[in-house]
């Protein structure tokens, strides 16, 4: 059989969940490191830039002066000098009054290169004219350090001045921000269960107007708050009086009844009225037990759930004598847990209901083994749209062509013990072939 499933609930939570998000002052301070690196960066890839340009295009241009500057005067004097400063040494071949072209040197084509042989790397500007071939190569270590000197030095101011601002800012977006930062760790620190009233007067003092229009509207809302759980605590407290008077006042009529001589028929009247009766006095505890968010007593000893099921069971089963249902029970094994007695009972009788509800004719299966029991019909089934909405309080599957009675509560019990106790339920269906429950613990 095909089923579309769904969890209800599930005992493995994400770790993202119980980590916490980064802080208003974690993010100031990565934003503004952010900023003098991108800051920084550019600073550094324009002074990469410029020298670049000194080196591409002044440094060039210099030497093609310098070589036409020569070469204007060998026309008119032979004789003339070659360059020789101290960056600067000029080379020609055959010249009379210079030295010998070094080898590395002469191998070198006409234009502008650097000279890989040499641990230096100098630049090298070659041209010909009138048959010969003038080499000048300048020494740009000098130079060069001199650049780096008058480069770094406003480079390191310039950067002082974008971070002195920088730091200035982030100093007064701190200040700024920091009323908020308190109020987020007092807020850390509340527990509800202590109730509402804070003392905010320590961030009153000095609080801006929107830190104030926050703590105005906290004050607001925990004083709602606390008037909702108040009432809820005085409707608790009536419910439950008022509720249990009606129900002590029929177990009364009942052990009346019981010491009095009955037909057949009127005892087993009597026989259906008792366990429903005890049924609805356990749902009233549960629901008050669960209303009050408190943690339900366990017993000392574990349970065997194997007859608790049977009872339930058996109970239901004389509720639906006269539909056409083949029951079938499969405990494989014993299933003993420490839980709560009614709490468990009402789950299991919710879910065995729910089967027989929706099953006019078939069988229903119900297994135990060793971690979670089974509750399988072959009933209507439940529309994948309908699954994901049948935990909700009210809600109910054709709820005006169901002949089932009820106001859609028993699931969402259900769902909010198992989410109290930390069980896992997961409900698997497909319309028009049935429906298959699994309670895991």
């Amino acid at each position: 059989m095909g089923y579309c499933s769904l969890p209800i609930h599930q005992e493995i939570k994400s770790d993202d969940m119980a980590r916490k998000q980064r802080g208003i002052h974690y993010k100031l301070i990565k934003a503004m490191a952010i900023q003098l690196v991108l800051i920084s960066g550019v600073t550094l890839l324009s002074v990469y830039g410029a020298g670049k340009v000194v080196e591409k295009v002044l440094i060039k241009e210099a030497l093609d002066g310098e070589a036409e500057f020569y070469w204007n005067h060998y026309q008119n004097d032979p004789d003339f000098h070659l360059p020789r400063t101290l960056n600067l040494t000029g080379y020609m071949e055959d010249a009379v009054h210079s030295e010998s072209v070094p080898e590395d040197i002469a191998q070198l084509p006409v234009g502008y290169q650097r000279l890989e042989t040499r641990e230096k790397r100098p630049l090298v500007h070659v041209s010909e004219r009138y048959g010969k071939k003038l080499y000048l190569v300048f020494e740009e270590g000098q130079v060069a350090r001199l650049a780096l000197f008058f480069g770094i030095t406003p480079l390191a101011l310039v950067l002082l001045i974008i971070y002195l601002p920088a730091w200035i800012s982030y100093l007064m977006a701190k200040r700024a921000v920091s009323p908020v930062i308190k109020l987020s760790r007092k807020m850390e620190n509340v527990d509800g269960n202590d109730g509402f009233e804070i003392d905010f007067s320590d961030l009153e003092e000095n609080a801006d107007a929107e830190v104030t229009v926050l703590l105005d509207a906290f004050k607001q809302y925990a004083k709602k708050v606390s008037e909702y759980i108040e009432r809820e605590k005085n409707f608790t407290r009536y419910a439950s009086h008022e509720l249990r008077t009606p129900l002590a006042v029929l177990k009364g009529s009942i052990a009346v009844l019981e010491r009095q001589s009955l037909e057949p028929r009127q005892q087993a009247v009597v026989d259906r009225m008792r366990p429903m009766i005890q049924e609805m006095e356990d749902l009233l505890e549960a629901l008050l037990l669960l209303s009050r968010e408190q943690q339900p007593e366990l017993p000392e000893q574990p349970i065997l759930l194997n007859e608790l099921v049977s009872q339930q069971l058996r109970q239901i089963q004389k509720l639906n004598q006269d539909k056409d249902i083949k029951v079938i029970t499969d405990f494989q094994q014993k299933l003993e847990r420490v839980v709560p007695e009614r709490l468990f009972c009402i789950c299991i009788n919710n879910l065995i209901s729910n089967a027989f509800n929706y099953t006019d004719k078939g069988k229903i299966l119900v297994l135990i083994n060793s971690d979670s029991i089974v509750i399988e019909d072959t009933g209507c089934g439940i529309s994948e749209k309908a699954l994901k909405r049948i935990h909700e309080p009210f809600f109910r599957v054709n709820r005006e062509n169901s002949t089932v009675k009820g106001f859609g509560l028993g699931l969402s019990i259900v769902y909010r013990i198992c989410e109290q106790l930390d069980w896992e339920l997961s409900i698997e269906s497909q319309p028009g072939e049935g429906t298959r429950v699994t309670l895991k613990f």
